[in-house]
């Protein structure tokens, strides 16, 4: 797996596909594309995303995954931070001119960031699963329930613990330092991800699909909605027995949508 650096952070990123359309994938926090994307970029899975149509470039994001020592700083400039190097990542680093962006919970964040700052004159379009653009009361506190991973579902929890080499200790103190994050998170970024509706997800140029979960237990259906209602070009696709991991629950439904969005755009 390779390493990128830009402006003194680090990604390490990987390459799935030969396909001419570029796809940036963004897991969740402490993500990896082992934990985050294995159904959609194993070729063992069934239901794995056509890698002859697109060539997928899954990140993990700056002091996340098991290769870096680096440690994550997280402040109001956090995720702007991720969204430049990512960027620098696609457009200088590999050549791509033109990119998709498919970003998981906490990476759906920064793919509204680059969506927003770059344009469609760059990004293709955007795929949002499990977003959360705002802070709220409900998901804050849903979130800071799942800071002891003990309290995780233990099928995901074994998926991360695999996914940093066995090493339990590390997903959890990764864990904990992010969710010292998000109890501050509604301060950092008032309002929303992108700043005021109307500068920000009102502006937002490149073709939008929102994915959501109705049985979600950290996102309610007000945070999709409102990227519907003011995003000028924004589908919403609810997955109506969905966890916040309804990908990885739903492997063939969500490879049909997704893949009928990307190749329209």
């Amino acid at each position: 797996m390779p390493r990128f650096e830009y402006e003194n952070i680090s990604i390490w990123y990987d390459k799935f596909g030969i396909g001419p359309h570029a796809v940036l994938m963004i897991p969740g926090a402490i993500g990896t594309s082992q934990s985050d994307f294995n159904e959609q970029l194993n070729l063992k899975s069934k239901y794995h995303l056509d890698q002859s149509k697109f060539t997928f470039v899954c990140v993990e994001l700056v002091g996340w995954g098991v290769r870096t020592d680096e440690r994550r700083r997280y402040g109001s400039d956090v995720l702007q931070n991720d969204a430049k190097c990512c960027h620098r990542l696609m457009t200088d680093e590999l050549g791509y001119q033109q990119y998709s962006v498919l970003g998981w919970s906490e990476g759906s964040k920064v793919a509204l960031i680059i969506g927003r700052q770059f344009g469609s004159d760059q990004i293709r379009s955007l795929v949002l699963l499990s977003v959360m653009s705002f802070a709220s009361p409900y998901g804050t506190d849903h979130l800071l329930w799942s800071r002891n991973i003990d309290n995780w579902d233990q099928n995901n929890l074994v998926k991360y613990i695999d996914a940093y080499g066995g090493d339990r200790e590390r997903v959890a103190n990764l864990w904990s330092a992010h969710m010292d994050f998000i109890a501050i998170y509604g301060k950092l970024y008032p309002g929303n991800v992108l700043g005021p509706i109307q500068n920000g997800l009102a502006r937002l140029e490149p073709p939008v699909l929102v994915l959501h979960g109705d049985k979600d237990f950290f996102v309610e259906l007000d945070q999709p909605q409102l990227l519907e209602r003011w995003v000028p070009d924004c589908q919403l696709v609810r997955f109506p027995n969905g966890s916040h991991c309804f990908h990885q629950e739903q492997p063939e439904k969500f490879k049909i949508i997704v893949e009928q969005f990307l190749e329209s755009h």
